[in-house]
């Protein structure tokens, strides 16, 4: 069990880790957008960040080579596009809280795909920890509300589907080229699913948008924190941890979104909002400690 705990350790570490990154970037993002458009800024993160992680890749002398180019096309597809573009689709007009956290109903719509594709099972207590976390989601939800913005709160629930499609491909991927660098693809997977983003800017009319200081960091911090090292951080948690473990342990970045939304825009959370943050910490953590056990009953 100890040797169990200290294999998972990093790859929860990491995983943790990205969630920070994350969690504070909907406060970020939810400000870009409203100085410039979401296929536009999507563009910028994606490209540059993959930028970066090909010098890196070149300055470590690894390999550049792309194996499988539809395959890793798919999943650039999947996490660029279904997912960030939709997010910054969601957070145009939604509330900044709330996209975050409909955005992670991604750990239903990975674990329900992973029962079938991958053929993983999950114990009861992970089962358990799952159950908790998605309460608190439809809690912070409030699906009975009548002035709900169900327009954008429907993208965000879809950017949650793709990530969540993103998940099982990067598995898939990763059990069937083992030997590919983590770098190489994240790089790739980026680079490739920026390339459609421009063709659909150009389709539909450059704009010309005012550069601020505000917009340069919010670009600097989504291109080094929230993409390039975030993604090179998500996908090693993937190879190295179940599709259940890490999709969970991922439910802190909408908790810290939350936070991060009250405390700078002043987006003061409803009980039961603050309810359903309170249970997915819960069930964050309950995952935490069973993925550091080795638990696989």
């Amino acid at each position: 069990m100890q040797n169990s705990f200290k294999s998972k350790l990093l790859p929860i570490l990491s995983v943790v880790l990205m969630t920070f990154f994350w969690g504070y970037n909907w406060v970020v993002m939810k400000q870009a957008v409203q100085l410039v458009g979401p296929w536009e800024f999507a563009f910028v993160r994606n490209f540059f960040g993959a930028i970066i992680l090909l010098l890196c890749l070149a300055v470590m002398q690894k390999s550049l080579k792309i194996i499988n180019f539809k395959f890793v096309f798919l999943i650039g597809i999947f996490q660029m596009i279904g997912f960030t573009v939709l997010v910054l689709v969601a957070l145009v007009h939604g509330g900044t809280a709330k996209t975050s956290v409909l955005t992670f109903t991604m750990p239903i719509w990975a674990n329900l795909l992973a029962l079938y594709f991958l053929k993983e099972k999950m114990t009861n207590k992970q089962i358990f920890a799952i159950a908790v976390s998605v309460i608190g989601l439809i809690l912070i939800f409030d699906p009975v509300h009548k002035n709900a913005d169900f327009k954008s709160m429907l993208i965000a629930i879809s950017a949650g589907f793709f990530w969540g499609c993103g998940v099982i491909s990067v598995k898939k991927y990763n059990q069937k080229y083992p030997q590919v660098d983590l770098l190489n693809l994240t790089a790739w997977q980026m680079l490739l699913g920026s390339i459609p983003i421009l063709f659909i800017i150009v389709a539909k009319g450059l704009e010309i948008y005012e550069i601020n200081p505000y917009l340069w960091k919010a670009s600097l911090y989504n291109i080094i924190f929230c993409n390039a090292l975030a993604w090179l951080l998500w996908n090693y948690g993937v190879k190295h941890l179940k599709t259940s473990e890490v999709s969970t342990i991922s439910l802190l970045a909408p908790v810290i979104g939350s936070l991060a939304a009250f405390v700078e825009l002043h987006e003061a959370p409803k009980i039961n909002e603050g309810i359903g943050l309170a249970m997915i910490l819960c069930g964050v953590l309950m995952m935490i400690l069973l993925a550091s056990r080795g638990s696989s009953k």
